[in-house]
């Protein structure tokens, strides 16, 4: 009777520790775009050529010499669109800087061979307080480099989107990547720079897209992105 008793605590014992320990599955809950701005699709890349000292102009693309379609997978200062997106995180606004560009890969790296081009977005997440900044550089005008910076930025790519599920290229992996981006922040910076000011009597906004803050500032003399004023306007989210 005693071995009868013990056998039926013990039997107790675990089946309570296995329910205090047991939890429920449940999915992460991703965040969600709030509101977005329109999209910017075009402005003129331009960079000086160190050789000639010439400056040359693209579409939408940085490049020292005339670019042609097939190298622009190549060139990583490239966009085919900019837009301004809001998210809530623990209740606090935050803005992330989403842009859309062509990129790419050599199948075997090692080498450098096979280069395989792709789709890709990439987003910059910053606070109410590098967003306030942006809009003030802008509408000051005083052709000054502003710096708006970060360590919470990533990117998804249409590489491998044939294999389906999180591979998928949609706003649904997107805005995963981003919730994870948020959880686990990065310690190197990315650098968004910006100069608003009036070039032969048009107010214009030259810039580039978000790189390592390392060289940013240098690469900005060298070449940027240029849009009229009222075109990058349509970025800001009021």
């Amino acid at each position: 009777m005693k071995n009868l008793k013990k056998a039926l605590l013990i039997s107790i014992s675990i089946f309570l520790t296995i329910n205090t320990f047991a939890q429920s599955r449940e999915n992460r809950l991703n965040l969600t775009f709030e509101s977005k701005s329109e999209k910017l699709t075009s402005a003129i890349g331009w960079k000086i050529n160190k050789e000639t000292g010439k400056w040359f102009d693209n579409n939408n693309v940085i490049e020292d010499r005339a670019c042609p379609k097939y190298w622009v997978s190549y060139v990583p200062q490239n966009f085919k669109w900019i837009q301004f997106s809001t998210i809530k995180q623990n209740g606090i606004e935050l803005y992330v800087l989403l842009y859309e560009r062509l990129g790419g890969e050599y199948k075997y790296p090692n080498i450098r061979e096979d280069w395989e081009p792709n789709t890709q977005t990439h987003f910059m997440v910053i606070d109410s307080t590098e967003y306030k900044k942006l809009q003030n550089a802008i509408n000051d005008k005083g052709a000054k480099d502003i710096k708006i910076t970060s360590k919470i930025s990533g990117s998804m790519s249409d590489r491998y989107k044939i294999l389906g599920g999180e591979h998928l290229y949609n706003e649904e992996n997107l805005v995963a990547k981003i919730t994870i981006a948020l959880e686990k922040k990065g310690y190197s910076e990315t650098c968004f720079i910006i100069n608003s000011q009036k070039v032969d009597g048009v107010d214009v906004v030259r810039f580039r897209l978000p790189e390592s803050c390392y060289s940013s500032e240098k690469d900005f003399k060298d070449g940027y992105f240029e849009a009229k004023l009222e075109e990058f306007n349509k970025l800001l989210l009021k």
